[in-house]
């Protein structure tokens, strides 16, 4: 969990010293658009100092990179969380939110991600990095078939689920060891029987960082 701390970090570093920039870019009319152009500004922050912080193993591979297909980000509220009851549909405390990741690949292989934000006039590059959080959601998809997938993430407790379904008949996968919610990577669950195992997280949570 503290990997996936620092990862969060460094992608906040990064966009501090962009942000102005991009700010003052045009909004582009598509996902696929703003997402190239996250990708072009990620190439440019890559440097000797940070390629394997942001995921890649050599410099050189940066200027390789491709996008791959984007999976949307829904969101669980920590209060939400707290209120939730065994056996209850966990469908409407999945929020969807106007953000798409999109893979960077280098010959196929995950190395890293590029965020895009919707917005009311257009699409906007939100965030780069975040290597080690994407290559766990790909490696099991992967190992799942892939398919029409979404990221699920709880922020208050900085945990992620690659979801799949709809409605009542979502599932939610693990993409990381957590011993106190006894969920193993890569088994999917009902969202349900998910969320339930992360209520005493939740009501245990004291506003700081996890």
């Amino acid at each position: 969990m503290l990997r996936l701390l620092l990862c969060v970090g460094m992608v906040l570093f990064i966009m501090a010293g962009c942000t102005k920039t991009e700010s003052q870019a045009p909004l582009s009319a598509q996902s696929q658009d703003a997402a190239m152009r996250a990708r072009d500004v990620l190439q440019k922050l890559v440097n000797a100092d940070n390629y394997k912080a942001l995921g890649f193993d050599s410099l050189e591979e940066v200027h390789q990179a491709t996008l791959g297909a984007p999976l949307d980000v829904f969101n669980v509220g920590v209060e939400q969380l707290k209120a939730y009851k065994p056996g209850a549909d966990a469908a409407p405390l999945l929020t969807k939110s106007s953000e798409s990741v999109y893979p960077v690949l280098v010959n196929d292989q995950v190395r890293s991600s590029v965020t895009v934000v919707h917005k009311e006039r257009g699409y906007e590059p939100s965030s780069f990095g975040n290597a080690d959080v994407v290559k766990r959601l790909m490696a099991v998809r992967k190992a799942g078939g892939g398919g029409p997938d979404f990221i699920v993430r709880v922020p208050a407790l900085n945990i992620f689920f690659l979801g799949s379904g709809a409605d009542r008949q979502v599932l939610l996968t693990p993409i990381v060891e957590d011993p106190r919610t006894e969920l193993r990577v890569g088994e999917p669950l009902p969202a349900g029987l998910v969320l339930e195992r992360l209520v005493p997280l939740a009501l245990a949570y004291n506003g700081l960082p996890m």
